[in-house]
């Protein structure tokens, strides 16, 4: 009986198009915790639905991936729970997992399923499982949902935990908030001196030694080239420094990064990199934040100049979406 409602739950999912999650995404968006506010719209930025439909819907993914020309490792399935590790809610995935699939199990009709009202089912669940704040977990648990939407919920459910060290980290929402917005010396940058005039990009919030310079005006890519570690071995993108490049010009739309605080920080978006990004797909034209933010949280790293400290997130592929779906 679990099984016919999952695939109940599941049915329900796969019935929903771009629109539905958008209109969905607006009215939760302010409701989620400012900390994972801009990592919850990274995400689906990140893993949106064309990529996934596209490719299933292709009788021969392999060929619709070299037409979309993909690079780098774009199966979520390959890397569900990966995936999450940006958000601060990320440390509540498996109580968000277990209360999407007792939801699911609860599942006999799609009679009066609404897309919001799950998702928030979801959150109230697995907070009261975490003893946290609903706010913090919305954000990852409407991932929660769209990630059984894209897989499956087979694949999301024997998706292999990645075991984890023990962390001492007890930082609160707040005081990853405040990290975010203090200087080097006080926060999560502590190892890298800053001047006036250089400041500390993060590629990792949460990793040792994440972390490179950038000269006032200098766009982030070539600032990463100042990174000398062998990132290239772990992804061949990678060329120079944590950040991938091919062009550094704009044409290539490797260098994509998703800007998790201190947008602001950057240049502002031209005209040109604007329409590069909607060249690849990289955010809807539908979305009307994207097209009015002058300083969007999705940027091409050779295009964003840095005038402070920012903290960005690095999809692991690249492609061409509009167009090619």
């Amino acid at each position: 009986m679990i099984a016919v409602q999952q695939n109940v739950f599941e049915s329900f999912l796969r019935k929903q198009d771009e629109k539905s999650w958008n209109r969905v995404l607006s009215q939760l968006i302010p409701l989620i915790h400012p900390v994972d506010q801009i990592a919850t719209q990274i995400w689906f930025s990140f893993w949106p639905l064309k990529l996934s439909q596209s490719l299933q819907q292709s009788a021969d993914p392999a060929l619709k991936a070299k037409e979309m020309l993909l690079d780098g490792r774009y199966r979520l399935e390959d890397q569900i729970d990966s995936s999450v590790e940006f958000l601060f809610g990320s440390r509540y995935w498996a109580q968000v997992k277990m209360a999407l699939l007792a939801r699911a199990e609860g599942c006999g009709s799609m009679e009066g399923l609404e897309l919001e009202r799950l998702i928030r089912d979801v959150a109230d669940a697995a907070a009261r499982k975490a003893k946290a704040s609903v706010s913090v977990l919305l954000g990852i648990s409407a991932i929660a949902c769209m990630i059984v939407q894209q897989v499956g919920m087979v694949a999301f459910v024997t998706a292999a935990p990645k075991p984890k060290p023990v962390s001492s980290d007890n930082s609160s929402a707040e005081d990853v908030l405040r990290d975010r917005n203090e200087k080097p010396k006080q926060g999560l940058f502590s190892f890298l001196k800053s001047t006036d005039k250089r400041y500390a990009v993060a590629f990792r919030e949460n990793g040792k030694g994440c972390a490179f310079e950038a000269v006032r005006g200098q766009d982030l890519s070539m600032a990463c080239a100042t990174d000398k570690k062998d990132y290239r071995s772990g992804d061949h993108r990678r060329i120079e420094g944590p950040i991938p490049c091919q062009c550094r010009s704009g044409a290539c739309g490797y260098c994509w990064i998703g800007v998790l605080s201190g947008k602001e920080r950057l240049s502002e978006v031209t005209d040109f990199e604007r329409k590069r990004l909607s060249y690849f797909g990289y955010f809807s034209t539908d979305n009307t934040d994207n097209n009015e933010d002058t300083q969007p949280h999705i940027r091409l790293a050779c295009q964003a100049k840095c005038y402070g400290d920012v903290s960005v997130v690095i999809p692991p592929w690249n492609g061409v979406l509009n167009g090619r779906t």
